[in-house]
């Protein structure tokens, strides 16, 4: 092996030591209910929103449907809302990726919804990780409403490009957030590197800030063995977005490998402080012994508490159950502690 490479292998053994000597264990959230959902026949549930007293959810399996959930005592049943999609996908992205997310479409959907968030007047904003585009549906009406899809600055692709973002096939854009006006819309990358995007509105156009669009861009590497040896069947995992929320004047991510959910600055993506869940969803009967990686993608944080969905992307527990399921978490008393408006 070569000077070089060994000095790169070397940097890269000492980055990823570092972040496992980093990282901490954040506080655990307190479980109050977990509770299967019937009614998604394909599964894969990506996103949750309430939007008009309305609980969504969001399946990347879908590309014309939500699903209206609706709770009962032992589990949550969905219900298709249909939507109809425009004629023509316009989308940012170069042809390498497009020609891999066409190929993934040929055996299942071509826009592979992963985020959902709507503002005060009822509409609905969905991304497109294929397409890293995003797709405004009004409020519901008696007949299927049809979408838009916004016309987003192309910097979001070279700055993010840049940066280390969209990189990856199937590792795009993961997580949408959108202020109650419908001024400013922030995005998630997900992972190697991950990401935060901001956008403003300008007329019919979202464009990038003055100070760019990328908030944050990392690349890093967290350690598997404090969520339980062998589960992950792997010693490392990139750190990673799974869903993305804007409340309380806050960005809340959801960080799927590392099992925990963390609140944002909005200008600058800093982390402020971050709750775990590891100990709710790797236990008994909760987790996946196949799984290669972290289970949550959709977030939900309302003053009743914290929803957390898991894509199991049709893997059975240990007790034979393919549904996905949401956990109910109280809110926990410090999440205002270190919070400056």
């Amino acid at each position: 092996m070569s000077g070089i490479r060994l000095r790169l292998l070397g940097a890269f053994l000492m980055a990823v030591s570092g972040a496992a000597l980093a990282f901490e264990r954040a506080p655990e959230l307190q479980l109050e209910s977990a509770l299967p959902l019937d009614g998604m026949p394909r599964g894969n549930l990506s996103a949750l929103q309430r939007c008009d007293g309305r609980l969504l959810a969001v399946s990347d399996r879908e590309d014309s449907s939500l699903f209206v959930l609706q709770r009962a005592e032992e589990s949550y049943q969905a219900e298709v809302e249909a939507f109809l999609l425009p004629a023509q996908a316009p989308s940012m992205l170069p042809v390498q990726l497009l020609a891999g997310a066409w190929l993934r479409g040929l055996s299942g959907p071509a826009l592979d919804f992963e985020g959902l968030a709507c503002d005060s007047e009822g509409n609905r904003y969905l991304v497109s990780e294929s397409q890293l585009g995003v797709l405004r549906l009004p409020p519901p009406a008696e007949q299927a409403v049809t979408g838009e899809w916004l016309t987003l600055d192309a910097a979001v692709y070279t700055e993010g490009e840049a940066r280390g973002l969209w990189q990856q096939i199937n590792a795009l854009a993961e997580g949408i957030a959108v202020d109650a006006e419908a001024g400013t819309l922030w995005l998630a990358a997900e992972r190697q590197a991950r990401g935060l995007i901001k956008l403003q509105r300008q007329g019919d156009e979202w464009k990038c800030p003055l100070a760019g669009c990328v908030l944050l861009a990392e690349r890093r590497f967290l350690p598997t063995e404090p969520f339980g040896p062998g589960i992950l069947n792997r010693e490392v995992m990139p750190v990673d977005f799974s869903d993305l929320v804007f409340w309380q004047g806050r960005l809340w991510t959801l960080e799927r490998n590392a099992h925990q959910v963390c609140r944002r600055n909005p200008l600058s993506g800093k982390r402020e402080r971050c709750w775990s869940f590891v100990q709710s969803v790797l236990v008994e009967p909760y987790f996946y012994p196949d799984a290669p990686f972290g289970l949550a993608e959709a977030l939900l944080i309302s003053d009743d508490g914290i929803i957390i969905g898991l894509d199991n992307n049709g893997r059975a527990r240990p007790d034979g159950d393919t549904r996905p399921w949401l956990f109910h978490f109280a809110l926990p008393d410090d999440w205002r502690e270190g919070y400056q408006p």
